[in-house]
Parts: C-alpha cells; sequence; structure tokens
C-alpha cells in the first residue's frame, strides 16, 4: 500500500517538500495536489520516471514548468493566442494543449529521448499549477515536473484509483480547492477550442484571448483616462455597439498611472471634455500600473517617452508591446494646471493619435 504523507504545521510541511524533492530527484514518482486535482508526477529530465509514467499515460502526459516564463522557454513558438491565454490564466487550472510545433527549438527538445510522451504526437500539454505545495517543491528541482493527469479529476488524495500504484507515495494536503477539474485548451495556430470545460467557463476563456489596451501617464487623472474613455468611445462606434459591451466583441480598454494612486477621480476639465464627445469619465478611478496590468496588456500607449522608458526599463520584456501614444514618438504634455485651453490641446492631441491606432487595429469581432 502506498504511503500517504500529510503536513500538519510549518516544520513538517517543509520536511515533506524536502522528501518530495529528494524522491524526484532520484527518479521516483508521487502523487501531488494541484489546485484542480491531484496527478502523479515525476521530474521531466529523469529517464527513468518518464518511463514510468508513459506506463501510466497511454502516450499522453502534461508538463508543469514552474513559472510562465519557463513555459514560454519550453514553447518559443507558442501562437499569440496561446501566449494570451498563458499570460492570463496561469498560474491557475488550465491546461493548453498546443502543436507540437510550438514546442520547436524550446527547451523540450533538451529532454531528449524523456520527451517521448511529451513531443511523440502532435501536441504539446502544459500547464503552470498555483498549488504551493507544487511551487515549493519545484523550487529544489533542477527541471521542470511532467505529470500524467486522472480521466476525471482527482478532487481527493484517495480517488487516483490506479495511478496512485506508480507513486512512491502520496502528498496529501486535503481537497483540491477547484474541483469541477482543469479546463483543457486545443490551441491551431491562433485559433482554439476548449475540449474540457472544468473551473473556468468557455466564456472565461474566450474573454482571455481579447485584446487589452492599456494607456499609461502619470497619475492616470487626466491624459491617460481621456485616452481611454475617448478610444472607447471610438472603437464601440466603428465596430457598433455600446462601450460597456466591448468586452464581449473582444476588447478590454484600460488606464493607469506610473505613479498613480487608487480611487482619485478624473479631473474635471478631462471629464468635461470627453463629455463633449460622447463619452463618460464620472464614474473613474485612478490606478497604479501594476504588474498584473503589464502582463496583461496586448498594447500599452504611454504618453511620453519617459513613461514608456520607466516601464521598459523595469520590464525590459515588455518592451515589444509598450510604445509612446505619437506616432513620431513626441510626448503628449501634462496639462493639469493649465486651464481649459490647455486641456482641448491635450484631448486634440490625443485624439489624432487614436484615430491613428483604430485605423491600424484588426478589427475580426469573435461574435
Amino acid at each position: 500500500m502506498v504511503e500517504t504523507v500529510r503536513a500538519d504545521g510549518p516544520e513538517q510541511q517543509r520536511d515533506l517538500v524536502h522528501r518530495a524533492a529528494q524522491v524526484l530527484s532520484g527518479g521516483g514518482l508521487i502523487v501531488l495536489p494541484t489546485e484542480s486535482s491531484y496527478v502523479l508526477a515525476g521530474l521531466s529530465h529523469s529517464v527513468d520516471a518518464v518511463a514510468r509514467l508513459e506506463e501510466f499515460s497511454q502516450g499522453s502526459m502534461t508538463l508543469l514548468p514552474r513559472s510562465v516564463d519557463e513555459a514560454f522557454d519550453f514553447l518559443p513558438d507558442l501562437s499569440r493566442t496561446g501566449k494570451k491565454l498563458a499570460r492570463r490564466c496561469w498560474p491557475g487550472p488550465v491546461i493548453l494543449a498546443a502543436e507540437s510545433g510550438a514546442a520547436k527549438g524550446g527547451l523540450a527538445e533538451s529532454l531528449g529521448r524523456n520527451s517521448a510522451g511529451l513531443l511523440g504526437g502532435s501536441r504539446v500539454s502544459v500547464t503552470v499549477s498555483s498549488e504551493p505545495t507544487v511551487a515549493e517543491i519545484g523550487r529544489l528541482l533542477p527541471a521542470p515536473l511532467i505529470a500524467v493527469l486522472p480521466e476525471s479529476p482527482a478532487c481527493s488524495a484517495g480517488s487516483l484509483n490506479g495511478l496512485s500504484e506508480g507513486a512512491e507515495f502520496i502528498v496529501d494536503t486535503g481537497d483540491v480547492r477547484f474541483p469541477d477539474g482543469p479546463t483543457s485548451v486545443s490551441l491551431s495556430g491562433e485559433t482554439y477550442s476548449v475540449f474540457r470545460e472544468g473551473i473556468v467557463s468557455s466564456q472565461s476563456v474566450r474573454r482571455m484571448t481579447a485584446e487589452v489596451i492599456l494607456f499609461v501617464c502619470t497619475g492616470n487623472t487626466c491624459r491617460s483616462p481621456m485616452a481611454e474613455a475617448l478610444f472607447r468611445q471610438m472603437l464601440a462606434a466603428r465596430i457598433g455597439c455600446q462601450p460597456d459591451d466591448l468586452p464581449d466583441h473582444g476588447f478590454f480598454i484600460s488606464s493607469a498611472g506610473i505613479a498613480a494612486s487608487y480611487g482619485s477621480p478624473a479631473s474635471a476639465e478631462s471629464e468635461t471634455l470627453v463629455a463633449e464627445r460622447g463619452a463618460d469619465l464620472s464614474g473613474h478611478e485612478s490606478q497604479p500600473l501594476t504588474e498584473r496590468l503589464l502582463n496583461h496588456a496586448d498594447f500599452v500607449y504611454t504618453m511620453t517617452r519617459g513613461h514608456r522608458s520607466a516601464i521598459v526599463t523595469r520590464r525590459p520584456d515588455v518592451a515589444d508591446r509598450v510604445h509612446v501614444l505619437a506616432g513620431d514618438g513626441s510626448d503628449i504634455p501634462d496639462p493639469i494646471g493649465g486651464g481649459m485651453d490647455e486641456y482641448e490641446r491635450c484631448r486634440q492631441a490625443i485624439e489624432q493619435h487614436l484615430n491613428r491606432i483604430l485605423a491600424e487595429l484588426p478589427l475580426s469581432d469573435p461574435t
């Protein structure tokens, strides 16, 4: 009978994590909880572990990278749609099954003959778990885990049936957080299909593939709110919907400030001027530019070169998604304290550049 190990406190948790890492590094298998199912897991670089997993997998295994960035290292040619889903749903209970070509030139090829169950077919199955125990064990390992998932989600340590027979021991942390199981998404180029709907609904997956456009200034009370409100109005008119319905047509429009606080209203001048265009800033509340906003945004438009430089210096990995709003790279000055005439010039400049962006934006409506 397979031993079941529980952690009843911090010290026991540390012992469990170290024991699990030792077994996995030696080529053994263990049962681990993800957020949506218990799985049978081994070290992806271990020939013995992968060979044993293949006995239970019927040729299908899922790679568990330790971060979204590591997942991209394994799938360097993942489609733009796939990257959107990865950035927005990981870590979390979503499995992406990409075409095997997405792994070409990536770290998956370094697995060598270990990759047979991962790259042997037409698809590469990958997920990044948010379960703390998985993350803690992963930090002690030289390579990501590879796992076999049961046909139906295993919500407790005792519901894996035959899969647990291959394990050295079972890590039991109680019932999983999402008993509906993971959502599985199949990617084919820029198209996708949900072939198993779990805790994340098909509608949520569809919204995760939307274009997220973010406007950035300093305090998020003047320039970027005007850009957000005006562009939302312009885009809705172009598509033929109401601004509030843009998410259902594949677009999320937002704004933030690199030195903003939470909850400040838009300036009275900004609110008045966008209202003249039929847009509404009465409910605006400022927000700072966070890592989450940057991770989710497809297009980030800054009001000045200095704003862009501040973002890219901190996050060089998003440089290809961050642009100065003005196509010629010029700055849109801050109108605060300058009176209505200054705000009017600011609005005109913003509108000019928004019209260019709108003309260049691909408008394939998913509905």
